[in-house]
């Protein structure tokens, strides 16, 4: 099965797979869709999809195109939603069980994912993406998966099935546009990043904020910061249990953990948190990273 090594480096790191948000999930009511890019130039907003008997649809989503990168999502008022992170940068199929298509409830912190994780081989469907409207900054596509519940101990809730789904003219912006910026050097080289994603997530009971960078050879890197800090300075210790501030280096389809190294906090708002790292990770050749920054909403 395709390796999709960033996903690996976002979430080898949870203790179960609590996917409670990311940057490209939750929709801000406030914003303006047509500054957001496209609004209505290519047509009216499309977001729908059949499952449990219901027919589900909103025109409330948004989409980010980057480097190596398509997200997607859509939602309604109440919160529940569709988000899907898709390694892709043009039209095409892509498989759904090794990318993520993701379905959340409304209140839940879990929800409904494209893959098995029981049998992660399964052939749960796939996503299409049809039309990247360049000159109207819209993306529109298909889309059908099975979707498994994210809480691996639940094992009583049965997947869903979602058919019939539809994305049209929805607005996209590119990574150049969200203002989010990643720097780090690995054994004194840059580590030139093409994507940059930002998700919340639940390690050890505790919600983190996670900042995960790809380059253009799908190595990863991923720093995780707890999300009830303030500005400081936080050690890594390498215990994943007990750290505040965690770190991990995606090389070659391994991953390299963190044991020692820092990150600091300079400042964070509701929306937007900006910070420094370094750190070195375990292995027989651990690696040296120095020089990290980023600056990025979640």
């Amino acid at each position: 099965m395709k390796n999709i090594k960033f996903l690996t480096g976002l979430f080898l790191i949870l203790t179960a797979f609590a996917f409670t948000s990311c940057d490209n999930e939750p929709i801000d009511p406030a914003i303006d869709l047509d500054e957001f890019g496209g609004g209505n130039n290519g047509g009216p907003v499309v977001f729908k999809a059949d499952f449990s008997g219901s027919n589900w649809n909103t025109s409330t989503a948004q989409a980010v195109v980057s480097g190596n990168f398509i997200t997607i999502s859509g939602v309604k008022s109440n919160g529940e939603g569709f988000g899907f992170l898709i390694e892709a940068n043009a039209p095409g199929t892509y498989p759904a069980n090794t990318n993520l298509l993701a379905f959340t409830p409304a209140g839940s912190e879990f929800g409904y994912w494209s893959t098995n994780f029981d049998n992660p081989e399964e052939n749960t469907g796939s996503i299409t993406i049809t039309n990247i409207n360049t000159s109207n900054n819209t993306i529109s596509g298909t889309f059908n998966f099975k979707g498994y519940w994210s809480d691996t101990a639940a094992t009583s809730i049965l997947p869903v099935q979602f058919t019939n789904g539809v994305f049209q003219n929805v607005p996209y912006i590119t990574q150049n546009q969200t203002g989010d910026t990643f720097f780090a050097k690995v054994n004194g080289a840059e580590f030139v990043d093409v994507d940059i994603l930002t998700i919340t997530t639940d390690i050890n009971g505790q919600e983190f904020i996670s900042v995960g960078a790809q380059d253009s050879n799908l190595n990863a890197m991923t720093v995780s910061v707890r999300s009830s800090l303030n500005p400081g300075t936080y050690n890594i210790t390498g215990n994943t249990a007990t750290d505040q501030v965690q770190a991990i280096y995606d090389f070659n389809d391994t991953n390299y953990n963190a044991v020692s190294g820092s990150v600091t906090i300079t400042s964070k708002s509701a929306t937007r948190i900006k910070g420094t790292f370094n750190f070195i990770t375990n292995g027989a050749t651990p690696f040296t990273v120095t020089e990290g920054a980023f600056d990025v909403e979640y």
